[in-house]
C-alpha cells in the first residue's frame, strides 16, 4: 500500500519520500530519482532536503523515543542493537570531534547516515546547530558520492 501510494506521487515528491525514510535515507534516494526520469542534479537536491528535513525532529525526538522503545519487548533488542552498533561506530570517531561525525555520515553505507548520526551527535553531547551543520556536510558529501555513482552506474 505504502509502495503504491509513493508510485503515485509526482517523482520529486517520491524522492523527497525516500530521502526521509531511515535507513534508505539519500543512498536509495538519488538513484530512485534518477530511475524515474529526474536529472541527477535536481534528484540529488531533492534527496539532501529530504534526507536533512526530519533530523531538527529527530534530534529531539531521538533520545526519548530509544529510551521508550527499550522498555517495550517488541523492540527493546532491534534499538539496543541499533544505539550499542551506533556507540561503537562513534566512539571510533569521538577523538576526530566535528570532523569525525561529518566523515561517519559522508560514507555513503548503510547505518552511516543523517539519522545514525544524528543519534551519535546526541551521544556525544551536539547541540542541535552543530548536529546540523555536521549532518548537512556528511549528507552533501554522500551526495555528491551517490550521484556520481548512479550516473556511472545507471548511463
Amino acid at each position: 500500500m505504502f509502495q503504491e501510494l509513493l508510485a503515485s506521487l509526482p517523482p520529486e515528491i517520491h524522492v523527497l519520500v525516500v530521502a526521509a525514510l531511515p535507513v534508505v535515507e539519500l543512498r536509495g534516494a538519488i538513484p530512485l530519482g534518477i530511475h524515474l526520469g529526474l536529472p541527477p542534479a535536481e534528484a540529488a537536491l531533492l534527496a539532501l532536503a529530504g534526507n536533512l528535513a526530519p533530523i531538527p525532529l529527530a534530534y529531539f525526538v531521538f533520545l526519548p523515543a530509544v529510551s521508550f522503545l527499550k522498555r517495550t519487548r517488541l523492540f527493546r533488542a532491534l534499538v539496543t542493537l541499533y544505539v550499542a552498533g551506533t556507540e561503537r561506530r562513534i566512539q571510533r570517531i569521538k577523538r576526530y570531534g566535528f570532523a569525525g561525525l561529518v566523515l561517519f555520515v559522508a560514507v555513503p553505507l548503510p547505518v552511516t547516515g543523517a539519522w545514525s548520526g544524528c543519534l551519535g551527535a546526541l551521544l556525544l553531547g551536539y547541540s542541535l546547530g552543530q548536529t546540523m551543520a555536521a549532518l548537512s556536510l556528511g549528507t552533501l558529501i554522500a551526495g555528491l558520492i551517490v550521484t556520481t555513482l548512479s550516473v556511472l552506474a545507471l548511463g
